[in-house]
């Protein structure tokens, strides 16, 4: 792809933002807080992590709170909307529109609008797989993006000639002419109220941003814009979301026309580009578009390629004793950073690649090796809202971290001696444990041998990581959904509650039918029922993890294919006896709640549907992810479609 040197440019060039970090002063916010009816946002605790990029090194401590975070009075939306929109149209070329059909000259020089009847058969096919067109990832075609005509190929015109004509040529270039949404961008008070909700609300739940330095600049223009599409979704309004999503797809654009610019300049500005990437591709994740899911898993490698490259532009701070011993402690601060963010854009790439394997149940395209997860500072020291404060909790985390490796057995662990103390690293841990499952069973090398090992991992990462207290990231929700994907194929439970139609459906509901009386499938029962019985618990205000839809939903299809498959099927003792569910204690059957059998000592599975249909209810209330949505609809639809498969 090659981007014209003045495309990118162009977005350095706009006034109302200061280009130099180092001497921008904190702004306050021009938010009238009557207006926004938000009552103490500005009041952010930074206790938990928060969001990115660097500032100055002679900044003041004064300077970190909340209101830093927004754009000064003086801020000219209008330049930076301008900017973005320069970029993308230089990037597309787009040139005037011409007459196409001024260029024919003969009869079969027109475009000739070609129709083919294998659109009219799959029409046909998809009336009747109503789940297909339901499923969370099926694109339909949108007739707004539909050319107005198509040209005919030569070869079905003129049979035996090879050479396009000028009619044939001029189509291609119509075609290659994406057409340009000029939406302008919000103000800058809606943009700051983005900017507070995304910090407030979202940010604990991905924190590869540095909250405490972020600072808009003309640099991070694009990074700020992804946090404000993000932060759209917490106001609680269509006409905001449809504002973020509009954002997102001009930022999308903005950065593919200029991230060769961004790589070839300061490292600071390359990472800030990666991660504004990073979160658009979150927010697609979590939108609940298929062309925004399908484009989130298309660019994942490009993304991934961006951060090497931007890493290869300086090497890591490897060892914080070498950071200290800098005379300069706020520039050591800022150095240390730096490292920190880049490390953190690796962790949650890896999360991103598990997460996209899992949905579309594909290999994952990053080595998941866990005893080389980047080392991740504590939440604590990385919410450091000072230099001083800085410099106090990494002498102690070095401490700490020196007692950890004398006591710990290298040989023995599988997961890094030090970041222990990190929610973060055992997030990404516990992710690249169910990448490293889905990619067994994708290139079928899944065996006894492989379960057990996986199951070990699962029960040492509980040991170790496993916390009760506050824990934004839902880490047990997603620790039992690795358990159901262990013990079932979700992948043929999706084809055979109709994810591809009736005909695959029906292919797989034999197999189905027989996981559904095994023991395997009381086992995924007992992990959905722990997942619900989770998220039940779950304080209203609290927002769920990125993966808490996905496992909700993976608990949902269990106890739907076990109803439909295996109606009379009771959840076996043995299930209850697995090493980890005794792991969880004895309390463990009660809080999955199973009706009991006092004649068989089993349990039975309530066959009217009541624990679906609650885990649907809870899909539909969890939090303002569209893609919690998504799968509500799909659950719904193959209920109504005859209570869960084609067999």
């Amino acid at each position: 792809m090659l981007t014209p040197p003045s495309a990118a440019d162009s977005l350095r060039v706009f006034p109302g933002l200061p280009s130099d970090p180092a001497t921008h002063t904190s702004p306050q916010s021009s938010v009238n807080a009557n207006q926004l009816s938000i009552p103490h946002i500005n009041t952010i605790d930074l206790g938990q992590p928060t969001a990115s990029t660097q500032s100055g090194a002679g900044e003041s401590a004064h300077s970190s709170g909340p209101g830093a975070w927004f754009l000064e009075d003086n801020f000219d939306v209008s330049a930076l909307d301008f900017s973005i929109t320069s970029t993308i149209s230089e990037w597309a070329q787009i040139p005037n529109v011409f007459p196409v059909a001024s260029l024919s000259t003969g009869e079969h020089d027109v475009f000739t609008p070609v129709r083919s009847s294998v659109q009219d058969i799959e029409a046909s096919n998809m009336a009747r797989d109503t789940v297909k067109r339901k499923w969370f990832t099926h694109m339909t075609p949108s007739d707004e993006h539909q050319p107005n005509r198509e040209f005919a190929g030569i070869g079905d015109n003129w049979p035996g000639q090879t050479n396009a004509n000028e009619s044939y040529r001029a189509g291609l270039s119509q075609k290659l002419r994406r057409p340009m949404e000029d939406e302008v961008l919000p103000s800058s008070e809606q943009l700051n109220l983005f900017a507070k909700l995304y910090f407030h609300r979202f940010h604990p739940l991905l924190p590869v941003i540095h909250a405490p330095s972020f600072r808009p600049t003309v640099e991070n223009s694009l990074l700020f814009l992804s946090i404000c599409s993000i932060g759209s979704l917490f106001v609680g309004s269509s006409r905001a979301v449809a504002q973020g999503s509009r954002i997102f797809e001009r930022l999308n654009k903005a950065i593919l026309a200029s991230w060769e610019s961004f790589l070839s300049e300061s490292r600071p500005d390359a990472l800030s580009m990666v991660q504004a990437a990073i979160l658009g591709q979150t927010y697609a994740i979590l939108a609940g578009k298929p062309k925004y899911l399908v484009l989130a898993d298309v660019l994942h490698g490009t993304v991934a390629s961006w951060a090497r490259e931007a890493n290869r532009l300086g090497a890591l701070c490897s060892q914080p004793q070498d950071i200290l011993s800098s005379a300069d402690i706020d520039q050591s601060w800022h150095r240390w950073i730096d490292s920190e963010q880049r490390a953190r854009v690796q962790a949650a790439l890896n999360i991103h690649d598990a997460e996209l394997a899992a949905l579309y149940h594909h290999e994952p395209i990053r080595s998941h090796r866990l005893r080389q997860f980047p080392h991740l500072a504590s939440d604590e020291l990385f919410s450091a809202p000072t230099a001083s404060e800085w410099e106090v909790l990494l002498k102690q985390s070095l401490q700490n971290q020196s007692k950890n490796q004398l006591k710990a057995q290298p040989s023995l662990d599988p997961f890094p001696v030090t970041g222990q103390d990190s929610r973060f690293t055992a997030y990404g841990i516990l992710e690249g444990i169910s990448a490293r499952l889905i990619d067994a069973k994708k290139s079928e090398e899944f065996d006894h041998l492989v379960c057990q090992d996986t199951s070990n991992l699962l029960i040492r990462w509980w040991q170790t990581y496993h916390t009760t207290g506050q824990d934004p990231f839902c880490l047990p929700v997603l620790w039992h959904s690795i358990f159901i994907s262990l013990y079932a194929d979700m992948d043929l439970l999706e084809r055979a509650v109709g994810r591809d139609g009736r005909a695959p459906a029906l292919e797989a509901s034999e197999p189905a039918r027989e996981w559904a009386s095994s023991v395997n499938a009381s086992r995924c029962l007992v992990h959905a029922s722990l997942i619900a019985r989770y998220l039940e618990r779950m304080s209203i205000s609290a927002e769920p993890a990125i993966h808490v839809p996905r496992a909700l939903f993976s608990a949902a299809l269990v106890y739907l294919c076990v109803s439909q498959y295996a109606p009379k099927h009771v959840v076996s003792a043995e299930a209850f006896a697995s090493p980890e569910v005794k792991l969880l204690g004895e309390g463990a059957a009660e809080v999955a709640f199973f009706p009991g059998n006092t004649q068989s000592n089993e349990c039975s599975v309530v066959t009217d549907l009541d624990q679906l249909y609650g885990m649907i209810d809870l899909l539909q209330r969890g939090g303002r992810w569209g893609i919690s949505q998504a799968f509500a609809n799909v659950l719904s639809t193959v209920l109504d479609e005859g209570k869960g498969a084609y067999g």
